[in-house]
């Protein structure tokens, strides 16, 4: 699923939506009359959660002139994983304070095939024996460095010869002729596998508007803290020949923390005398700080000059973000110190890093240099389902 980039700045959309949540949770909130009990609860949970990234890729699309016409969006975070959730909580009288963290793993494989048209390659190879080759010879044993320009002007002269590659060196560098992307008119395979770790941590206090066993509101706000963590691994090679001949492999690591704090109301709803049913609602703010680090080997020996390159890559950014939450728990009273409850929940994510590479109408001809790899942003959502216990 193609996520829409978040066009407006999260902190300008948080400060509109804060006052009016803030007050939203106060009207909930007006004093009562205090117990005088002290309680101690911890409360697990296990489930599943869906997380859905934008699509990304290091791949591009070429004309003759090795230009860049567009991108392969060959994988995305879509996919599901285990969800673990803990909270340590105090409360006393109509206040709580609770100690609350998530921990979820996501792991996913793509293997796709991109085909080109070869027509246009095959007439540039004859075009160029024709001219340059004796009789017999293929095109391997008439390619020099003198006659090289001349096919490079038959390719470029035909803007339908490249379609398919990968992007040049992630740090921009210029590359020697051939290492940017495969060979003419020959498809490529691609194989990924992508690992997201999303944990976070939050430490909320707040106050109930009446006791727990009737209908109210809380509020609560405090620090939060969130961390997600892309692992991604590609190899790519034409597959009309042995996957060692021409290949690239390329190892990024995307990190993001996520450092700010959330405000949240509860509503509670008594059902039966063991039943309760609760609707919960955060909005966070978030300065994000962004980390990548990737490494690339491109593999070229088909052609006249064997290449073997390994190029590192290091970059950073910082940016805020937003998010907003929704989830709805059904709760039974199994007995005085234990509950069981079962919720469904939503996250909105305003940023979450994403990488792009070199940019439309770039050259990644031979000796031209490019834009690097760099961290750009989209948004996201998170689904859950989880099953709770909690024991007082």
């Amino acid at each position: 699923m193609e996520t829409i980039k978040q066009k407006g700045s999260p902190l300008k959309s948080a400060s509109v939506l804060l006052p009016a949540f803030i007050l939203l949770c106060f009207q909930g909130s007006a004093a009562s009359p205090d117990t005088s009990t002290e309680d101690f609860y911890i409360r697990t949970g296990a489930g599943i959660h869906w997380l859905d990234l934008q699509e990304s890729g290091p791949f591009i699309r070429t004309n003759g002139r090795e230009e860049v016409l567009g991108y392969l969006d060959h994988y995305d975070g879509k996919d599901d994983g285990a969800l673990i959730t803990l909270a340590l909580g105090k409360a006393q009288n109509l206040q709580f304070t609770e100690l609350r963290g998530f921990l979820t793993s996501h792991t996913s494989r793509h293997t796709r095939e991109y085909d080109s048209d070869p027509a246009p390659w095959a007439e540039v190879r004859a075009r160029f024996q024709d001219q340059h080759c004796p009789p017999g010879a293929v095109l391997g044993e008439c390619l020099t460095s003198q006659t090289q320009r001349y096919l490079l002007d038959l390719i470029g002269d035909d803007p339908h010869v490249r379609t398919v590659g990968w992007v040049g060196r992630i740090d921009g560098a210029a590359l020697p002729f051939g290492s940017a992307i495969f060979a003419w008119g020959d498809p490529i395979r691609i194989r990924t596998k992508q690992e997201v770790d999303f944990y976070g941590l939050d430490w909320v206090t707040g106050k109930r508007a009446e006791p727990a066993d009737q209908s109210g509101a809380s509020m609560y706000f405090g620090p939060s803290y969130k961390r997600l963590s892309q692992d991604i691994r590609t190899f790519a090679y034409e597959s009309n020949r042995p996957a060692t001949v021409n290949n690239l492999t390329l190892s990024e690591d995307l990190d993001a923390s996520y450092m700010g704090g959330v405000i949240g109301t509860r509503r509670d709803f008594p059902l039966r005398p063991d039943w309760n049913f609760t609707v919960d609602g955060t909005l966070g703010l978030y300065y994000l700080d962004a980390d990548y680090h990737g490494k690339q080997r491109t593999f070229i020996s088909s052609g006249m000059f064997a290449i073997d390159e390994v190029t590192n890559h290091r970059t950073s950014d910082t940016q805020w973000a937003a998010t907003v939450g929704l989830q709805a728990l059904l709760a039974f009273s199994y007995s005085e110190n234990v509950t069981l409850r079962f919720g469904a929940g939503i996250e909105y994510l305003s940023d979450v890093p994403t990488m792009r590479y070199a940019r439309r109408g770039e050259s990644l001809g031979p000796g031209d240099s490019h834009s690097p790899a760099r961290i750009d942003y989209s948004d996201a959502f998170g689904y859950s389902s989880s099953v709770f216990l909690e024991f007082r």
